[in-house]
């Protein structure tokens, strides 16, 4: 059984396990549609397939919202409890995208953030995506359920590097996805959002879909086409699936042939006194057969700062040191994060930061 978050984190929401969801569903819809109340109370579904939730949305011809987010994530789990109280006669269904079988949902929208709500109509079309849990986005989640979509835009476009992709694109892309998953062919469906894009997502879905169809030499090609993408930005993003189109264009690849970036996982600051600075460092060692480029480095907090260059190039075996400056703002036990964007195998690797101010 997934995970789900216990009944009790959901107030005043109906809320039910996805085993039974959809049959009870229906009969509550049947229930708050015989109420004569003008505020009928929001419906919170848990990990349900898009086409269930459509179809129960269609019947009770309802609006209904796809909400990403993780269990690990606090201010989704803050978020989805202001749900059902905030919004009446809306379908939300709550997508865990720390599943594997989920997070193509975050490669279709390109975005990292969380929690994001997809609103569509009751007919399934995608209608506007807002990311955050401000006021100010929970009140552009109210209108675009209203239907006043144009404030959903800038909550959605502020996190996407790619500012062509628009909602029909991804209403486009969206049902070749579900299509592909069915095992047909998308050619027609997905052409028309290759011309000119800066999108990766659809570029994955062309190169699938060829190999599906026995199009070898053209799936290399748009295998080709997705590697291209190597913004820190899409790297973050398709951290996941870079290896499998390299495997697509190289049968006999293995991640051995990559450039692989080996640092620690934690770093221990031990005692730190408050406001003071302490240097560290961190030693970064190419340990695959390429070279690896760095290509961005984040960091978790303004206490951490960066002494060292954001870029940096390590040839196979290499290893340099990358410096740092933590500045302690808080007492207590701190924890912070610095995340290591390259071209490597894992595009991602993670240090964490321990720390103990006094």
């Amino acid at each position: 059984m997934k995970n789900q978050p216990p009944t009790h984190l959901f107030k005043g929401v109906a809320y039910h396990t996805p085993t039974i969801l959809l049959t009870i569903g229906l009969i509550l819809s049947s229930l708050f549609h015989s109420c004569k109340t003008t505020n009928e109370q929001a419906v919170i579904l848990y990990g349900q397939e898009f086409e269930q939730v459509r179809g129960l949305a269609k019947k009770e011809n309802k609006t209904f919202c796809f909400v990403l987010s993780r269990p690990d994530c606090s201010p989704c789990v803050m978020f989805v409890r202001k749900l059902g109280d905030r919004y009446s006669n809306v379908i939300f269904n709550i997508v865990d995208v720390s599943l594997p079988e989920n997070q193509w949902y975050q490669h279709w929208l390109c975005s990292g953030s969380l929690p994001t709500t997809c609103i569509f109509s009751s007919k399934g079309k995608l209608k506007a995506i807002v990311s955050g849990t401000t006021e100010s986005c929970m009140q552009c989640i109210g209108s675009a359920i209203s239907g006043d979509t144009k404030c959903a835009e800038y909550f959605y476009s502020k996190n996407h590097p790619a500012k062509d992709v628009s909602i029909p694109m991804l209403n486009t892309v969206f049902a070749s996805k579900l299509k592909l998953d069915k095992g047909q062919d998308i050619s027609n469906e997905i052409e028309s959002t290759l011309t000119g894009n800066t999108y990766p997502y659809p570029v994955y879905l062309k190169s699938i879909n060829e190999v599906k169809q026995g199009r070898n030499q053209d799936a290399v090609y748009w295998a080709n086409r997705f590697l291209a993408f190597d913004h820190p930005f899409f790297l973050k993003a398709y951290n996941d699936l870079y290896g499998e189109l390299k495997t697509i264009i190289d049968p006999n690849y293995t991640s051995e042939d990559d450039g692989v970036l080996s640092v620690v996982e934690e770093i221990q600051l031990g005692n730190c006194r408050l406001n003071e600075s302490r240097p560290f460092s961190l030693t970064l060692t190419n340990t695959g057969k390429l070279p690896l480029s760095v290509l961005d480095i984040h960091l978790s907090c303004t206490c951490v700062k960066l002494q060292s260059e954001h870029t940096l190039t390590l040839q196979p075996g290499q290893s340099q040191n990358v410096d740092f400056m933590f500045t302690a703002d808080v007492q207590g036990d701190v924890f912070r994060e610095i995340v290591f964007v390259s071209n490597g195998v894992n595009s991602l690797e993670r240090v964490s930061i321990f720390a103990t101010v006094k």
